[in-house]
């Protein structure tokens, strides 16, 4: 309950009341009807507030505050609010002649013979209310464009002078060739003696409707509630302006439906369906604006053309100095890595020289010994070789479409000796449902070979009474996986695990160059997938694959 009611204080309720004739008479006639309400709903005093056309963003300003209870509009106006400020449409008009709709009356003055008809209307100025009037301006407007007028080019002028009885005065006294306005509004003019029936000249006069008509027929003005109006009070207001009637006729009705006032509006592009200046500007500029985004367009891709040259032959210097560079550090580090096994090579070769030169007699064992440590050596210096002529060749591989399954199988077999020898046991947990992947097989198995060996290899030099090899492969999303586990010692220097030419194998006299790692990743990542530690840690380490699955081309 408000103060004013504890305080037994009538409570004011406002509403607001659009004018498109003379403001005065727009107030004296609904104060009316505020009077009635007044006089039979107890302890509510009814208030009107004329909002006259020039104020339209008042009448919105006001409802946003909260500054009225009640709206009464015309329909553009109504169409807006109940989509800006979500008011609730309860009735439509319903005027002396019981009409609960209105439509737009072309006319000029009588005196203008040049004017008898539409087309005739080309070339002259035109007077309307505003552009966010129905009855002033759009329904005329949507009715011009139907007969294939366009105001904006076959008119001289278009001239918005607001209230809509200054639109008959501007045309009558020759001010303006022709204009529009809602229906009734000349007949209350002639009513009110501002104007004679013999001034006006209707074009296009439709019959068969009580006031003169030019245009299609939209409904009346509308009773709208607020979000914060009392619900209650809303459903005695109603009750009362149902009943209410002169000479007979009744006032209001149930609310028609404004969505065809919608459709116009967003037709023709009117309020808040208009479109924001720089769409209207290209609209009537599209020949223009199309030329010019054609021509920027021309530069932009002339440019980028250039550019993306540019960039491909500075990419190309880029790959020549960067296998420059990587050529000096290998030959570096090969001269450096071969001179040892060499060195060793040369001295076992002497001593062999020496044992079967002698005139002692030598032990066989002796002599299998010193070939083997050659073998292994001269093994040595040729898988270096090996790694570096793949390292640095350019050779077009052959790309098949497979499934991986079958090569995890085909390491495992061909390691079988390797583990044995290293008494390392092994699993495969091998993906049921497959996806093919597109790449060199060669490729893969030369990468799964190098992981497999890098694991025997970190397993053989630890002191774990059981050690396996394990490789699972799976798919998830749009990924085949492939994981290969070890149970060797934890990788220490894991920043730098995939640098060409850092090894992470213990020092022996068969140390590799670090190439494995780094030319496994880059097979790898050449068809698109990945190659990464997943983990590392005293149970062992596991290196994850990841290949985008083959979809149908």
């Amino acid at each position: 309950m408000s103060s004013d009611q504890e305080n037994n204080q009538p409570v004011e309720v406002v509403i607001a009341v659009q004018s498109y004739l003379d403001k005065g008479i727009t107030h004296q006639y609904w104060q009316l009807s505020a009077n009635y309400l007044s006089r039979h709903i107890q302890g509510v005093v009814f208030n009107i507030v004329v909002v006259d056309t020039p104020d339209d963003l008042l009448l919105y300003q006001m409802v946003e505050e909260g500054k009225v209870d009640y709206v009464i509009t015309q329909p553009i106006t109504t169409v807006e609010l109940n989509r800006l400020y979500e008011t609730h449409i309860e009735l439509t008009k319903v005027d002396q002649s019981g009409v609960d709709q209105l439509g737009s009356v072309i006319f000029t003055s009588v005196n203008n013979n040049a004017i008898n008809g539409i087309e005739a209307l080309k070339g002259n100025s035109f007077a309307a209310s505003t552009p966010n009037r129905l009855g002033g301006w759009v329904l005329a407007l949507d009715h011009f464009r139907k007969l294939g007028i366009d105001p904006d080019k076959d008119f001289s002028s278009v001239s918005f002078l607001g209230a809509q009885d200054n639109i008959v005065n501007a045309v009558v006294n020759g001010i303006n060739d022709a204009g529009a306005v809602r229906t009734s509004v000349i007949e209350k003019m002639i009513s009110l003696g501002q104007i004679d029936r013999d001034q006006i000249k209707v074009l296009d006069q439709k019959q068969e409707f009580p006031y003169l008509l030019s245009t299609r027929l939209v409904p009346e003005w509308s009773f709208s509630s607020l979000k914060h109006s009392d619900p209650k009070l809303t459903e005695k207001i109603l009750s009362l302006l149902l009943k209410q009637s002169v000479h007979g006729i009744e006032q209001w009705r149930d609310a028609l439906d404004y969505e065809q006032v919608r459709t116009l509006m967003r037709k023709h592009r009117v309020g808040i369906y208009q479109d924001p200046g720089h769409v209207d500007f290209y609209k009537k500029n599209y020949q223009l604006v199309l030329l010019g985004l054609l021509l920027i367009g021309y530069f932009i891709v002339t440019i980028k053309s250039r550019k993306d040259k540019q960039i491909a032959q500075y990419k190309a210097k880029l790959e020549q100095l960067s296998k420059a560079s990587s050529v000096n550090q290998l030959l570096s580090e090969v001269t450096h890595e071969l001179s040892q096994p060499i060195t060793s090579l040369k001295i076992d070769a002497h001593i062999l020289d020496d044992l079967l030169k002698g005139d002692n007699s030598c032990q066989l064992s002796q002599v299998r010994d010193i070939t083997n440590d050659l073998r292994e050596k001269t093994d040595h210096c040729v898988d270096l070789i090996l790694n570096i002529r793949q390292f640095l060749t350019d050779a077009v591989v052959v790309e098949e479409v497979f499934y991986v399954n079958q090569h995890i199988e085909k390491i495992i077999r061909l390691l079988n000796n390797d583990l044995k020898e290293a008494n390392i046991q092994h699993t495969i947990s091998l993906a049921v449902q497959q996806q093919k992947i597109k790449m060199s097989p060669i490729e893969l198995d030369q990468v799964l070979l190098n992981l497999s060996k890098n694991a025997i290899s970190a397993m053989a030099s630890n002191h774990k009474s059981s050690n396996t090899l394990s490789i699972e492969s799976d798919v998830k999303d749009d990924r085949v996986t492939i994981i290969v586990s070890d149970t060797g010692c934890k990788i220490s220097d894991q920043d730098n695990l995939f640098t060409l030419f850092k090894s992470h194998k213990e020092k022996t006299d068969t140390e590799g160059l670090g190439i494995g790692l780094s030319l496994s990743r880059r097979i790898i990542r050449s068809y698109g997938g990945d190659l990464s530690l997943l983990s590392s840690g005293e149970q062992g380490s596991q290196f994850l694959i990841t290949l985008p699955i083959f979809k149908h081309e």
